[in-house]
């Protein structure tokens, strides 16, 4: 059953998620942990975002690598920020090497997670495991 399940929802759209991290909050939807982002985020991701789509590997070793439409290939690194129960990675950008953290929050249907910029709390993108995975 979960199987079926999976692969619907890689065939459908990404969902919507709220603007806000305030308004996930207000939606009831739920904040991962730091120790659930540390074992569910390792492994390959697909991510549609406010800077376009993109496939993104997390490394068990804290080793990152992305692919995109909108961005540039490129190595960096991932973290749990144990204090924020959040997920930071650090990618070189045009201003040189740069560190986001995200909360992120599970969409309703279980598949999908939504990140929330830590320091602006706006929304940043929706992702989902790779159907290469």
């Amino acid at each position: 059953m979960f199987v079926a399940s999976a692969t619907l929802a890689y065939a459908e759209e990404f969902p919507t998620a709220p603007p806000r991290l305030k308004d996930a909050e207000a939606q009831g939807l739920v904040r991962m942990s730091a120790a659930e982002l540390k074992e569910s985020l390792p492994g390959k991701w697909e991510e549609r975002g406010t800077r376009g789509k993109r496939l993104k590997t997390l490394n068990p070793d804290g080793t990152a690598h992305r692919t995109g439409f909108s961005q540039k290939e490129g190595d960096g690194k991932w973290r749990i920020d144990e204090k924020n129960n959040a997920f930071c990675n650090a990618f070189y950008e045009k201003k040189g090497y740069t560190e986001n953290c995200f909360a992120v929050f599970r969409a309703p249907d279980g598949i999908h997670f939504f990140d929330y910029e830590i320091d602006t709390g706006f929304y940043q993108r929706v992702r989902r495991r790779s159907a290469e995975e």
